[in-house]
């Protein structure tokens, strides 16, 4: 990106082929920014009616959505984004602003985030996800729809500093309108302050609400790279446009079984494979992942097992501690630290297996649950 005056909990996921098929699921809508608008204007910044109630954001499938008074996320509204992506696998969603909220037979509710695919070394960028809030309160992903510009913030020389908080500021406020005073074609009304960079003057990341000026057109969002100069001059140097699509529900790859009489063998059989497990261990849960993956879930851990070879685990934390142990015959990769075994991983007879411990354990210990598993 060609910036101006620039100088320098946790998800369980799976890596290879059984990441990628996850990741399709669940980035249904996932779209490049077209090209750059070049003939732009701004609109004016939102504000409340004269009764004090929000706009309402004609955006979306059925329309009808409406604006918050503030971009910022409540404890509310963070409590039923982590409820919605708490099962997901294969990327990581981090809330950065809300957008607007639509009511339907329950809510939806649309979020500004940064996310990444769990894998070493992905670069983080911008999702606009929608979350359905049924009646019960339960919540789920929708739709997420993304954008190529790159959410990462850099290091202390020259890099982006993120917001405290995404309400746009006086300066912010002040440069883009600058920006704006000789353009048309597009009217740009400023939603969210995300990041700035001091370079010879200084350059803001603002996501706005675009609309072409021309009948018939429709709100979308659009982040804007806002440049200021040192004597108060400001032009937009770049544009990254999010692209709708209707609303289509992702297919949840975790389908839950319960743990009554019948959970396992239910799971078992939609699975393919059997799965056993220590005597003494009370499930939770039983889960098939992707229709490929059984897990057990217990209060302090986790079990999982596959077909193939692929580590299956989704823990991608850096260990001080790693081993390998011969366990009942089976060549064991044990990871931890502090003397506490918090992973262990295995391949034996066709399948890849892993143990989860939240609080890790004793090497003999997580020794005996290997033992137990097959």
């Amino acid at each position: 990106m060609a910036e101006r005056g620039k100088t320098a909990e946790n998800f369980y996921e799976c890596e290879g082929s059984l990441m990628k098929r996850m990741i399709a699921i669940l980035l249904t809508a996932a779209l490049l920014a077209s090209s750059a608008v070049c003939l732009t204007s701004c609109g004016k910044e939102s504000e409340a009616n004269e009764n004090g109630e929000s706009e309402v954001l004609a955006w979306g499938l059925d329309g009808g959505w409406e604006k918050p008074a503030s971009p910022v996320i409540t404890e509310e509204l963070k409590k039923v984004f982590d409820q919605a992506v708490s099962t997901l696998t294969g990327v990581e969603y981090i809330p950065v602003a809300y957008l607007g909220s639509q009511v339907v037979a329950g809510t939806n509710h649309s979020f500004l985030t940064k996310a990444a695919a769990t894998v070493p070394g992905a670069e983080a960028y911008y999702a606009i996800v929608t979350i359905y809030e049924n009646l019960e309160g339960k919540a789920e992903i929708l739709n997420a729809v993304e954008t190529d510009i790159s959410a990462e913030n850099g290091g202390p020389l020259g890099g982006w500093t993120e917001t405290e908080t995404p309400e746009m500021t006086d300066e912010a406020k002040e440069a883009l309108a600058k920006a704006c005073e000789t353009l048309a074609g597009v009217e740009y009304t400023p939603v969210a302050l995300l990041a700035t960079q001091v370079v010879s003057g200084t350059n803001y990341r603002i996501l706005c609400e675009s609309r072409a000026t021309v009948p018939g057109s429709v709100d979308s969002y659009t982040i804007l790279v806002v440049y200021q100069d040192l004597q108060g001059g400001a032009e937009i140097i770049e544009t990254y446009p999010f692209e709708k699509e209707e609303y289509t529900k992702t297919e949840n790859p975790l389908v839950e079984y319960g743990c009554d009489e019948g959970s396992l063998e239910n799971a078992e059989k939609d699975v393919g494979f059997k799965l056993a497990f220590p005597e003494s261990l009370k499930p939770d849960q039983f889960i098939v992942i992707s229709g490929q993956i059984i897990e057990i879930r217990f209060d302090t851990g986790y079990i999982r097992k596959a077909k193939g070879s692929d580590d299956i685990s989704g823990d991608w934390n850096e260990y001080a501690e790693i081993t390998e142990k011969q366990i009942g015959g089976k060549d064991v990769t044990l990871k931890g630290f502090d003397g506490k075994i918090y992973l262990a991983i295995w391949i034996d007879g066709g399948y890849t297996y892993c143990v989860g411990m939240q609080d890790g354990a004793a090497e003999d210990a997580m020794a005996s649950y290997v033992e137990a598993v097959k």
